[in-house]
């Protein structure tokens, strides 16, 4: 007689880790094929080859599109095991820093690496909002999570040093200028380098938020 399935095995530390690990690796080849294909021409198939797995599994991890390109675009956005960004130990570093011109070029630098990961996915998510209203919530909520993080860094830079503006004013300059569209309009339109764009929208930030 066969041998019985230990349901226990089912479940086991190196069973999850190894789903983990297929989960991830679709993940990342999610974001590869939507930010080179679009959102609507992005096939599951291609998904799964690009990832090594069998196409059912990708289904089975993520059921439809909208689930892949929003994990794709969480895990870009993040870039760290941790998950949540307010996790993350470069969000922490530059909430942190005392110097508020060193702050404001830590965040520079933050919004270049979260950028070179994810700018075009987001650019992928943003020409899909008209065209797919099951796209709008995650749009809505990228940006949403962006103007909280700077709502917060705003308050941790007025406890450092005097304003141009109130803190309200501060998030909504942080915010608007830190967007991924002007990251791959200057990377893509305006020749910048990541490195240039990163000096760039330091020196912008600081311009436009500490007095003179």
């Amino acid at each position: 007689m066969p041998e019985s399935v230990n349901p226990r095995s089912q479940n086991s530390p190196l069973r999850r880790e190894q789903a983990a690990a297929t989960r991830a690796r679709i993940i990342h080849a999610a974001a590869i094929v939507f930010a080179d294909s679009g959102y609507e021409r992005a096939r599951i198939e291609d998904i799964a080859k690009q990832a090594g797995v069998a196409y059912p599994t990708v289904y089975k991890a993520f059921a439809n599109k909208p689930n892949l390109l929003r994990a794709a675009v969480e895990a870009a956005m993040t870039g760290g095991a941790e998950g949540q960004v307010e996790r993350q130990a470069w969000w922490l570093e530059q909430l942190d820093e005392p110097d508020p011109q060193r702050q404001l070029r830590l965040i520079a630098r933050n919004a270049r690496r979260i950028y070179d990961r994810a700018g075009r996915l987001l650019e992928v998510v943003r020409a899909t909002v008209a065209r797919d209203e099951s796209i709008q919530s995650l749009w809505q909520a990228v940006n949403d999570d962006r103007l909280a993080r700077s709502t917060t860094t705003a308050k941790a830079l007025a406890t450092k040093t005097k304003l141009r503006t109130g803190v309200p004013h501060t998030a909504r300059t942080l915010w608007a200028l830190s967007a991924p569209e002007l990251y791959v309009m200057q990377i893509d339109g305006g020749g910048l380098t990541p490195g240039r764009y990163e000096r760039w929208l330091g020196d912008l930030l600081i311009a436009a938020i500490l007095p003179s």
